[in-house]
């Protein structure tokens, strides 16, 4: 299942993101992939704040590389792969434990790996569209992917 979003603002990409954060479950993995300044971020925000987590900011965890907020909610783990290079750095991090604990993973860059590499149950492509405008397409994979679609397109 797949559904294609133009948010025309940030606040709208945020809204986006807090909308999936509302509906994901303690498992979920959500794959982010588009360029530099493309909302990958800022949808995150929107997922955390939609899982109930009181973060005022959520940075991009680019030097970091994961970082980890809890709340009432699902924990969320960030994770961002700008700055791998391989398969072998990712597996150096622990990023299997970080996705076989409880809690929702979202990573940046996810693509750096091949396609699927982490086993998303959603895949979120950013593409700019114009200065504020961004294209946003939300793929599902198995039946926690299908849920958070059918959630979107209904909601």
């Amino acid at each position: 299942m797949m559904n294609t979003i133009r948010t025309h603002t940030p606040d709208e990409t945020v809204a986006l993101g807090k909308k999936i954060g509302r509906t994901v479950v303690d498992g979920t993995v959500i794959a982010l992939t588009g360029d530099l300044g493309s909302g990958k971020t800022a949808f995150t925000r929107g997922i955390a704040d939609g899982i109930g987590l009181v973060e005022d900011y959520i940075p991009s965890p680019s030097y970091t590389l994961i970082n980890h907020y809890s709340g009432p909610g699902p924990d969320l783990y960030h994770v961002d792969l700008y700055r791998l290079t391989d398969s072998q750095e990712a597996e150096g991090l622990g990023l299997d434990e970080v996705l076989h604990r409880h809690g929702v993973v979202v990573i940046e860059w996810a693509e750096k790996f091949g396609p699927r590499f982490w086993g998303e149950d959603l895949e979120v492509h950013f593409t700019v569209s114009g200065e504020t405008d961004r294209d946003i397409v939300v793929i599902a994979h198995g039946p926690i992917g299908d849920s958070i679609v059918s959630a979107l397109l209904d909601g």
